[in-house]
């Protein structure tokens, strides 16, 4: 099967059942695939083939889903680029992608797009057709979005026919903060399955309606949200920004069952001023990727929801989280794990020579099955580090399973640092700071020492309202952390460096770390 044999399912089952939810606009879901189709047939009156990447450099506004739908559809890949991207970064995802074709908005909120692609579009010697989604072109050379989308004609029944489930569907383009962007492939069979499980380990139905307010430019988007959404037959309720009140709304109007966000983004709800005016009891599930769900936070859903949340964990190259905490897992499990594997993948420990390791074990997190990406783009010795011979896909995080499958994330196999000859894992540490009821964000590195060789480094924003010093911290962790693990410098800070989805750009904190001490980042 191929991702357009479920929207034509949903279009035929239930034609006039709501699909997507985006300010005022309200799509059923024959007229959410009819729009994707036509995107589809504009595409292929370009000249864009099977095969082809299409560059999708919107917000998250409904053309930038008919787009990736039409894309997909015919078989060609679908890039998003994100909006936040300098021209820089716009040239570079699309020549490392060679994308001949871009979908893309003039302008939103105060980034000028066009301008961006204007100043590189010189050296994109591959780029043929701009398609702009605005009213009138800001430029000669663009298409307007309007004027793109064709009604369908046979030439699209043939193409759809010929999609296999083997093609690359999707490039997600990872986040950076480990390294160099790289183009993640992921094919029908990934996504397909990936969905099929995410849904079976979430419980999620047709009958729930699914909030996305994270960028499409991320696969918890644009596959654990756009297209699970399209597989359950459920209902897609879309903001193209996150704003913590506005948000709270939202839930409250559409009457929100599942959500899946950060730690960030609930904590900026949950503490927002005006949070007890919104009913928010029909939420249902709350998803909380990327780390175990800290203490407090996972008390104030606890109270405020009236669930437990669930954790998860996961990366692009394998479609998205694969592991889940279960209904009924307790506070223990909620705040130490992130769940066991979904049906699609099996997952291991193995230490630096590639050896299984037993339960409760610490070492290198592994993950194999129909989820794992078909590699990244033009990335050959990449893909032979990033994926063994036997199929198994490398994450670089660190943790452990115990008896009962449950996983624990103990650090990135990069990210962890030695003092004195003792391995520390920043999330442990993250975890224990984020205890302190006047801590609301913190990030741990390690930094060099000419003593210990290296120790940590913490760097911690108050709760709005309040007040700390870095004593505060430090005296906070005596009885919670071995002498080791606690950091020798707390810097207090109003901000930290985050991607689009509120996790913290540690990368960034190791180049002013390697500014500060001379050392190589």
């Amino acid at each position: 099967m191929v991702i357009n044999d479920f929207i034509r399912k949903q279009s035929v089952e239930q034609p006039d059942t709501i699909a997507l939810v985006y300010n005022d606009l309200r799509l059923t879901y024959r007229q959410y695939d009819e729009a994707a189709d036509r995107a589809a047939q504009g595409l292929l009156d370009l000249g864009v083939k099977r095969g082809d990447r299409v560059g999708i450099y919107v917000p998250n506004w409904p053309e930038f889903l008919y787009t990736y739908l039409g894309t997909v559809k015919i078989g060609a890949v679908a890039v998003p680029v994100s909006w936040r991207f300098t021209s820089n970064e716009v040239k570079f995802t699309l020549q490392d992608s060679e994308i001949s074709t871009l979908v893309m908005a003039p302008a939103f909120y105060d980034m000028d797009m066009a301008a961006n692609l204007e100043a590189v579009k010189d050296d994109l010697p591959l780029l043929q057709h701009i398609v702009i989604v605005a009213d009138s072109s800001p430029r000669e050379w663009m298409i307007l979005y309007n004027e793109f989308a064709k009604d369908p004609t046979p030439s699209l029944t043939e193409t759809l026919a010929a999609v296999e489930p083997e093609d690359t569907a999707l490039f997600i383009y990872t986040s950076g903060t480990t390294g160099a962007p790289k183009a993640t492939m992921l094919t029908h069979r990934n996504i397909i399955a990936y969905t099929r499980s995410e849904i079976a380990a979430t419980n999620f139905t047709g009958d729930d309606s699914i909030f996305l307010d994270i960028p499409l430019n991320h696969v918890g988007a644009s596959v654990m949200g756009v297209i699970s959404c399209i597989v359950a037959g459920a209902r897609l309720v879309m903001v193209d920004m996150f704003d913590p009140e506005d948000s709270l709304r939202i839930i409250q109007e559409e009457r929100i069952t599942v959500m899946g966000q950060v730690p960030a983004q609930y904590a900026l709800q949950l503490l927002h001023p005006n949070a007890e005016k919104y009913d928010l009891s029909s939420v249902k599930k709350a998803i909380v990727s990327s780390q175990p769900c800290p203490t407090d936070l996972l008390n104030r859903v606890r109270e405020r929801l009236g669930i437990y949340p669930t954790n998860a964990y996961g990366l692009t190259e394998a479609t998205g989280a694969f592991t889940f905490t279960r209904p009924g897992d307790g506070v223990e499990r909620l705040t130490g794990t992130v769940g066991v594997p979904i049906d699609a993948v099996e997952v291991a420990i193995v230490d630096r020579e590639n050896n299984r390791l037993f339960s409760g074990e610490v070492g290198e997190i592994i993950v194999r099955g129909d989820t794992v990406m078909k590699g990244y783009y033009n990335r050959p010795e990449q893909n032979a580090r990033a994926i063994d011979k036997h199929g198994w896909l490398h994450t670089g995080d660190m943790g452990s399973l115990d008896d009962d499958g449950y996983l624990t994330i103990s650090g990135r196999k990069k990210e962890m640092y030695i003092r004195g000859g003792e391995n520390v894992y920043p999330p442990e540490v993250e975890e224990a700071i984020a205890k302190h009821p006047n801590v609301f964000m913190n990030a741990v590195v390690g930094r060099p020492d000419p003593i210990m060789g290296e120790v940590g480094r913490a760097y911690v924003i108050p709760v709005p309202g309040t007040s700390l010093e870095p004593q505060d911290i430090i005296d906070f962790l005596q009885d919670r952390l071995a002498n080791y693990k606690i950091p020798v410098d707390v810097i207090i800070r109003d901000s930290l460096p985050t991607t689009p989805l509120g996790k913290v750009k540690k990368l960034d904190l190791y180049d002013e770390v390697a500014r500060e001490f001379g050392a190589k980042s």
